[in-house]
């Protein structure tokens, strides 16, 4: 689920964030649940994503969560790997599951979200690029405002000067169309800004996080092979059945180990690799009641 709500956006503006805090946001957004979440963020994959090191990783999630943009939660049974949420970008809600028409949320699968020009931005360009992607996306397409109230808002809404934003307007022009006329600012975003990633989808990202997840934190053996089924089977159910899916998977896991191995024990674990059909199999016995009601069940 790609989407960052209005609200988190205006706060992350009001919280004056470093570049690598967006960027750390626009991360988390491809890969959470349905509730804001990410589990199992793993430092050095973020680090290798976004080309930081180790230490401005930790500098990062310590810095949003105290301006309370994030929530962190660390299971210490899990070395370098952290539980992180989105603080008020909860889409469990009916009227704003995904496939549902909405104008307070941020598409964050759009093309402009993994081009590499965004990433060279500032942070307020970034931040102001994501504000006017989300109003060019309601009504006309189009937004507009007086250029002396344009200066009067974003002086004070990014803390900087007049001559800031002029450059700030010239950076994103790669993302938009900006005009003046009759003394208004007309900015649309370009075409080939709108467009969805094609790399990628919804399902896919959430997969591919889940997945790596599961093999990093139970170190199972032909990682390779068992990330390949673990995302299979995510993929096949993800936004398919509404429950939670990831800490059933964990259950699934933990309970195939433990029988492979004769105990609960993961430290008398011996064995640990996966056989899909197995996994398949015990995860439909973990899957909530309500879930296999729903009629979206595969055959094992």
């Amino acid at each position: 689920m790609r989407k960052l709500k209005t609200e988190v956006i205006h706060n992350l503006i009001a919280a004056h964030p470093t570049s690598a805090e967006v960027d750390f946001i626009v991360w988390l957004s491809r890969y959470q649940n349905d509730a804001g979440m990410v589990r199992g963020v793993y430092y050095k994959s973020v680090c290798k994503d976004l080309q930081i090191a180790p230490q401005s990783f930790y500098n990062v999630i310590r810095s949003l969560e105290e301006k309370e943009i994030i929530k962190v939660s660390k299971d210490n049974a899990y070395f370098g790997d952290w539980d992180i949420e989105i603080m008020g970008n909860d889409f469990s809600k009916a009227s704003l599951r995904p496939g549902k028409a909405a104008e307070n949320y941020l598409d964050m699968g759009k093309d402009v979200f993994y081009d590499p020009d965004f990433f060279a931005l500032k942070a307020n360009e970034k931040l102001m690029t994501m504000l006017y992607m989300i109003y060019g996306s309601a009504g006309s397409g189009r937004y507009h405002i007086g250029t002396q109230n344009f200066f009067e808002k974003y002086t004070g809404l990014f803390r900087v000067k007049k001559r800031a934003l002029q450059n700030y307007l010239n950076r994103i022009r790669k993302f938009f169309s900006i005009g003046v006329k009759d003394r208004q600012f007309w900015i649309r975003p370009l075409q080939k800004s709108q467009g969805r990633e094609s790399g990628h989808t919804d399902r896919s990202e959430r997969a591919k996080q889940i997945a790596g997840s599961l093999c990093r934190r139970f170190r199972l053996e032909n990682p390779v092979q068992a990330l390949s089924a673990i995302r299979e089977l995510v993929e096949q159910y993800t936004y398919n059945i509404s429950a939670d899916l990831e800490p059933v998977f964990m259950e699934s896991i933990k309970d195939l180990l433990s029988r492979r191995n004769g105990s609960a024990n993961p430290r008398r674990w011996k064995r640990r690799e996966i056989n899909k059909k197995f996994l398949h199999k015990i995860f439909l016995e973990h899957l909530p009641k309500e879930a296999l009601s729903q009629g979206m069940i595969s055959p094992v």
